[in-house]
């Protein structure tokens, strides 16, 4: 980093300006949340997209307004009665799809009030269906609805939570204050405290189901939150049970069902139990992969198989072992991408967030999802992704674990997590000599580097001799001999040439202050930029400067996040939910989509790939949407099609190739043609500006490179041109 500092006196002029270019905004995929199956099918319902269809023979398929004639997108609770008939619960009331047509009936045609809470949908023997409500049960029977409830019937209470069917046509009501009530044609039997002592708690039934053996099995306690007890009814007896006396870790029972094998199961906030042969087996996060849903009903489908919903979207069970499945809807994890944005060898993009359960990767049009716990991780929390050399990409997790995925496959590392244990993979970076560095840091203030280089790891903790506090490290930056830096949370700057270390703080250094947040390194001059609190401060190997709003356009001292695109632009983000870019002498800020709402809101996950767009991440909650989401915003600079670009005159050969590269530019624009190559970290990795060749190729010896994905381009008269460039290793 030689070349002198660009004078502040040209930033002095710069004003901040419009402009033009293009948004799309990526949001979180759709929460699931009710589950239904019978035989062969098992439906997975939604909050916005509609029904997901598992189908053991078939795969799995989509049911949405856009392609049916389903009465909502918004699922709340669903059921498959013995006539194979989909029932499902939406803000519009109840929708029925018989194989062929859809229908549907608002809560006052089913005789319900319009307010009523539907507690479960239960499908009865004989094709009939029962709501559990509020408001007493809603009863569709021979094509008709209609209401049982105290005024009409021996319910002592109107205040239903679920219902159950006996084989010899018994109706099992439970109610919250007025125990289980059994309906036998027109006779009534109610059981309560006074009849079934303790087992019944409070008189508060949540939950209830029969075995084939004639046993009846409920749920109960003081509230449908608190520590429950289960309860047996057989022979006569009442027996309860605490969640530790059936070998439970947490008394926080739930749910309960019986599926067709009659296994019993029970469901908690982290646990899944199942009874069978006299014989209790639990399974929890650590032997599901993930955290159990356990409030909402689970589902039994007819080969036996399990289904609950989890943090990681479905988990199934087939009485060995655990499967995390996909739901296979579009989006992002939910949670905040913090440095979890990466772009991957063939351009696709990965997203990961903090606890958002699943790695998202877009290909294309096409969303796919990965589980941690799929490739050995105990922890499921994304904290970064980044992309290395070679096809590498590596994802930062909770409780220092470490993925990495290469040309497909999947790695699993836990060294730093028995050395940094609970802390999070904050960052990671990859030199140029292609060691792999990452920071850790817990909630408590301590952490550390790890470097990781030939199958050794090594690591820069607070005990080390070496600089003591690299506790919290944002981010990193190497210079292009492959000295690294070292962006911290409270004590500026360190420089690191592989044997001595240099720290910059305020007081040697035009650092503003000693939060660094952000790195990066200038393509254009190799200079390092560093975000502040207070400004940008940029160091051009001899000399520091600072550059504020005070003496240039910079639209805000505040700034979080820094990139270079490969059209010499410089986009930085700030708090309050600005981003803005430095391009031809001129600010322009940058807002998006419903992005005037921004408080303190910061960019996440700042990052421009290799087709010249800026992807970023926000908490977007500050306008009132609660959720979260990626922004790209593409400035309408380059051409993006690589068929497009080949006809407009840029061609590589051969590409792949293995060093050798031939450059031929044939356009109508005249001057030189300055040539940029990048990896796919946006490093520059080759530069040069040679003549207008005149149809004549310009060689390019790319056999110092490692092998992987690299991006060139060409500027010429104004007009930048890129394509890709496949690097294969040399034999």
């Amino acid at each position: 980093m030689k070349t002198p500092f660009t004078t502040l006196l040209l930033f002095l002029a710069m004003q901040l300006a419009a402009q033009e270019g293009s948004w799309d905004y990526f949001g979180p995929a759709a929460g699931l949340e009710c589950l239904a199956a019978r035989g062969n099918t098992i439906l997975v319902g939604t909050e916005g997209a509609g029904l997901v269809r598992f189908d053991t023979l078939a795969g799995r398929s989509f049911i949405n307004t856009g392609n049916s004639g389903i009465p909502s997108d918004s699922i709340r609770q669903l059921a498959i009665d013995t006539e194979g008939n989909w029932w499902m619960h939406h803000p519009g009331g109840i929708g029925r799809f018989d194989g062929a047509n859809w229908q549907s009936w608002s809560l006052a045609e089913t005789g319900l009030p319009a307010a009523a809470a539907i507690r479960a949908l239960k499908a009865a023997p004989g094709g009939s269906l029962y709501l559990a409500t509020y408001n007493g049960a809603a009863i569709f029977q021979a094509g008709s609805w209609s209401v049982l409830n105290m005024s009409n019937s021996g319910l002592p209470s109107n205040n239903l939570w679920d219902v159950a069917f006996g084989p010899d046509g018994k109706v099992y009501y439970a109610t919250a204050g007025s125990g289980l009530a059994i309906q036998d044609g027109a006779d009534w039997t109610v059981y309560n405290s006074a009849n079934a002592g303790s087992a019944l708690l409070n008189n508060n039934v949540f939950s209830v189901a029969l075995t084939a053996d004639g046993a009846l099995w409920a749920i109960s306690g003081f509230s449908a939150t608190q520590a429950i007890r289960l309860a047996k009814f057989e022979g006569g007896t009442w027996t309860g049970y605490s969640g530790l006396a059936i070998g439970l870790t947490i008394p926080f029972l739930r749910k309960i069902l019986v599926d067709e094998f009659g296994r019993l199961w029970l469901t908690t906030p982290n646990s899944v139990s199942v009874f069978e042969v006299g014989t209790w087996a639990h399974y929890y996060t650590e032997d599901i992969g993930c955290d159990i849903d356990g409030t909402v009903w689970p589902a039994a489908d007819g080969a036996g198989r399990f289904w609950s919903l989890t943090g990681c979207q479905l988990a199934r069970f087939d009485g060995q072992s655990w499967n995390l499945l996909s739901s296979g809807l579009p989006g992002l994890p939910s949670g905040i991408v913090f440095n979890g944005l990466a772009e991957g060898p063939d351009g696709s993009l990965w997203f990961g967030a903090e606890n958002g359960s699943f790695i998202a990767q877009l290909d294309g049009d096409t969303w796919n999802q990965y589980f941690p716990a799929d490739f050995g991780a105990f922890n499921y929390a994304v904290y970064s992704i980044q992309a290395g050399p070679e096809g590498r990409l590596w994802f930062g997790l909770g409780n220092g674990e470490i993925l990495l995925n290469e040309d497909g496959v999947w790695s699993f590392f836990d060294t730093c997590a028995a050395v940094f244990p609970g802390s999070s993979v904050w960052s990671s970076a990859t030199a140029p000599n292609g060691d792999q560095w990452f920071a850790l840091f817990d909630n408590g203030g301590t952490g550390g580097l790890a470097h990781y280089a030939n199958g050794e790891w090594r690591f820069f903790t607070q005990l080390d001799s070496t600089p003591v506090l690299l506790n919290f490290v944002n981010k990193f930056a190497f210079e292009a001999d492959g000295t690294a830096w070292f962006a911290t949370d409270w004590n500026g700057l360190y420089r690191y040439d592989g044997t001595n270390w240099q720290n910059f703080t305020t007081g040697n250094a035009a650092l503003p202050d000693n939060t660094v947040r952000d790195l990066a390194i200038s393509p254009e001059d190799g200079s390092l930029w560093a975000c502040t609190r207070f400004g940008l401060s940029r160091y051009d190997g001899q000399s520091w400067s600072l550059l504020t709003a005070g003496n240039s356009g910079l639209p805000s001292n505040d700034t979080r996040r820094i990139t270079f695109d490969n059209a010499g632009g410089m986009y930085v983000g700030y708090a309050g939910g600005i981003v803005a870019v430095l391009r031809d002498g001129a600010w322009t800020e940058l807002i998006p989509p419903a992005g005037e709402g921004f408080t303190d809101d910061v960019p996440w996950g700042f990052k421009v790939d290799s087709r010249n767009r800026l992807w970023f991440a926000f908490d977007i909650g500050a306008v009132g949407s609660g959720k979260f989401g990626v922004y790209r915003y593409d400035p309408m600079l380059v051409r993006t099609e690589e068929t497009a670009l080949a006809e407009n005159g840029l061609k590589v050969y051969p590409n792949p190739t293995t060093g050798a590269l031939a450059v031929l530019l044939e356009t109508k624009q005249t001057g030189d043609v300055q040539l940029r190559l990048c990896n796919i970290q946006g490093q520059t990795v080759y530069s040069s500006v040679v003549p207008q060749a005149d149809g004549q190729p310009i060689q390019v010896d790319l056999g110092r490179l490692p092998a992987g994905v690299y991006w060139l381009s060409a500027i010429q008269g104004g007009r930048l041109y890129t394509t890709k460039v496949l690097k294969q290793k040399n034999h």
